[in-house]
């Protein structure tokens, strides 16, 4: 599979994660018994999010390549939002969410914000919204959004093409993590402050049954948030699913991801993948892979992890060169000034 091209998404501001409830595109995931939800194959997953970073690509096209008349997710999404009618209510959900999906953010804000004038708040919008507001940077609406929705917002019933237990799930999700999303994604955005570190995603239940599919759902919600990624290949890392690890902590590489943690947990994955049979069994791996044997590099450690040894070597030499020769010329100096004193 093509690399994803991320580089031309970095123009607005970092995305933050917030439920994304559309007619038009039905829950992928599988459900348990339990409620809990079955993770996407990789293949999969995959598909999916390449679908939805391209409808955020001015360039993208809007038929699959090789036909004339197969719509991409990107092209679907153009149709409807194209459409000259005025939404009924119903229709302003799905409206709203291909507006997100194709990166119009002020068109959701105009289409939702007299919503709020509503003596009953519809959950879905608010999460719409908050999104839409993230997206833009107006990270004080965006969190009270969320926090109107959490409070206030009245949950959607049903959803067409949405069973009704993937809709709980989703909504359980979306309230249990888009806040603290919200907050670090906040301080990633802020220029004053270093970025965030990875290490606010210990605050997602790491140990939860359905981990992985929660997070590929956060990241489905918001397809450009590198942390969100980063976290996916940690888990899938955790879990003994190396190949997966790796191929998900190329991605993050890909879009210049350079934290000292995950260049840890990078050259982790990048080891036990190197190091496994060309047919081994996925259960011939280790259960748990763990980064605290090699922590993160700190001080004058965290300098050298970044040295190239040939350039630093090559760089050494010639400042040695540079040296002896200043020093070369300061004795010749000093015997000529002494010849000339003796005379």
């Amino acid at each position: 599979m093509k690399p994803l091209a991320f580089f031309a998404l970095l123009a607005w501001a970092p995305f933050a994660t917030a439920g994304i409830f559309s007619p038009n595109e039905p829950c992928p995931f599988e459900m348990a018994p339990d409620g809990t939800a079955k993770p996407l194959p990789l293949t999969v997953f995959k598909l999916f999010l390449n679908d939805r970073v391209a409808a955020l690509q001015p360039n993208s096209p809007d038929v699959q390549p090789g036909t004339a008349d197969a719509p991409t997710f990107k092209g679907l999404a153009k149709v409807r939002v194209s459409r000259d009618f005025e939404p009924d209510r119903a229709g302003m959900l799905g409206l709203s969410a291909d507006r997100l999906r194709l990166g119009q953010f002020r068109g959701v804000v105009e289409l939702l914000k007299p919503t709020l004038q509503d003596r009953s708040l519809n959950y879905a919008w608010l999460a719409h919204l908050s999104l839409a507001h993230a997206a833009l940077g107006d990270w004080d609406l965006a969190i009270k959004r969320n926090a109107d929705a959490v409070l206030d917002g009245e949950p959607p019933a049903e959803l067409a093409g949405t069973k009704p237990e993937q809709l709980k799930w989703m909504l359980k999700i979306d309230k249990a993590y888009t806040r603290t999303w919200l907050l670090a994604a906040q301080r990633d955005a802020d220029p004053r402050s270093r970025p965030a570190d990875p290490d606010v995603l210990a605050l997602f239940p790491k140990a939860s049954p359905d981990a992985i599919a929660v997070v590929q759902q956060l990241v489905l919600w918001a397809p450009l948030d590198t942390n969100l990624l980063w976290l996916l290949g940690s888990l899938y890392l955790t879990s003994g699913q190396v190949t997966e690890a790796f191929d998900i902590l190329e991605q993050c590489r890909e879009r210049k991801m350079t934290w000292s943690k995950f260049r840890v947990q990078h050259a982790s994955a990048e080891a036990l993948f190197r190091a496994l049979p060309k047919d081994a069994p996925e259960a011939a791996l280790p259960a748990e892979v763990s980064d605290d044997s090699a922590p993160p590099p700190r001080g004058w450690d965290a300098i050298f992890a970044e040295v190239n040894p040939l350039a630093f070597g090559i760089a050494s030499g010639a400042f040695a060169a540079l040296v002896a020769a200043i020093v070369w010329l300061q004795v010749r100096k000093w015997r000529r000034a002494a010849r000339v004193a003796r005379v």
